[in-house]
């Protein structure tokens, strides 16, 4: 589908669907909304094509560091996206292309739109803790081509913004699955937020395994949690306080694993002796946790390149294939053994 096809199903000019790719001020609102939607729902990419009537590049890619107050703040050393960070960095290098790493809060995105406007990046990489479809939002109505790293961040997932998927159902199922082949069957999970997308993913996938085992899902076992340490000790102590402590526990990821082990460990009960844990992310700590935990890893540094490469591609008009759904694969450590006869 090319542009002339656009302006056909629009039932307007190719000179219009140009001015809609501009972002000119020249065409209806009304107008203006038919043709992206009937570009969205064609698989269209019309950031691809405004940057081919464009000459001159800057070979430059933004990357918008998302902070929100009321969250964790992510720096070069975070745990979780410092490895991203280096990723994006070395894949657009090995492109040719230079990074402009750009921090600003969730309620003010003037310093990213800046950048585009002044014409300083091609294209843009959003990386947060939080919710950042407004900033995403902005940013396409204006004509500017993004990407996501983090599918979560978003409440409409769609192609005119390229993110990795990464299938939590399936990877809280795996990690849910080997704790049943040991033997298990007072199984618990620790959730995430409950506003976060992966974290409900990974309990249906926890829920699904363990129905699918015919185990019956006891409703004390499943801890509403949050995305911190803190949660994995809450919840430890919970389920002592019930006299209900499962020999098997998913955390949903590797700090509220951390949080889980420290509890366990100063009620003097050992792992994996008494309780079985598996974390997920496997971040660089999970190695030398002790016991070393076993988690499940999310492949981040070929979900970082994959969504530069597709950038790029965008960028420079060229074809590509769609990033293909990635998966979390089980890191066997200490942290897990047979359930006691």
């Amino acid at each position: 589908m090319d542009i002339f096809d656009i302006a056909r199903l629009a039932g307007v000019s190719r000179k219009t669907v140009q001015r809609v790719l501009n972002d000119s001020d020249q065409v209806r609102a009304e107008t203006r909304e038919r043709i992206l939607k009937i570009m969205e729902e064609n698989q269209y990419q019309p950031n691809v094509s405004a940057r081919r009537l464009v000459k001159k590049k800057t070979h430059t890619i933004g990357l918008f560091i998302i902070q929100d107050p009321g969250k964790a703040r992510i720096y070069s050393d975070d745990l979780f996206y410092s490895v991203v960070i280096g990723a994006v960095i070395n894949a657009c290098s090995l492109r040719g292309y230079k990074v402009l790493v750009t921090m600003t809060e969730l309620d003010d995105p003037t310093p990213v739109l800046k950048l585009y406007r002044e014409k300083s990046i091609d294209a843009g990489i959003i990386i947060s803790w939080s919710n950042v479809q407004g900033i995403v939002d902005e940013i396409l109505s204006a004509g500017f081509l993004v990407g996501v790293f983090d599918q979560n961040n978003v409440t409409h997932r769609t192609s005119l913004v390229p993110m990795p998927q990464l299938q939590n159902e399936q990877g809280a199922m795996e990690a849910t699955n080997h704790f049943i082949e040991l033997g298990h069957e007072a199984i618990a999970i620790i959730t995430g937020d409950e506003d976060n997308p992966a974290a409900l993913e990974r309990l249906h996938g926890f829920q699904k395994a363990v129905e699918a085992a015919g185990i019956p899902l006891k409703p004390e076992y499943i801890y509403k949690g949050r995305f911190m340490e803190q949660s994995g000790s809450d919840a430890v102590r919970h389920w002592m306080e019930k006299d209900v402590l499962p020999s098997a526990i998913l955390c949903s990821n590797d700090h509220i694993a951390f949080g889980a082990l420290k509890a366990l460990r100063e009620a003097g009960l050992d792992v994996p002796e008494d309780v079985s844990l598996i974390g997920f992310d496997n971040i660089l700590l999970t190695e030398y946790t002790s016991p070393a935990l076993t988690t499940m890893s999310v492949p981040r540094v070929e979900m970082a390149v994959a969504l530069v490469e597709q950038l790029i591609h965008w960028i420079e008009g060229t074809p590509y294939e769609k990033m293909s759904p990635f998966q979390a694969t089980l890191v066997t450590r200490d942290s897990c053994r047979e359930r006691k006869a």
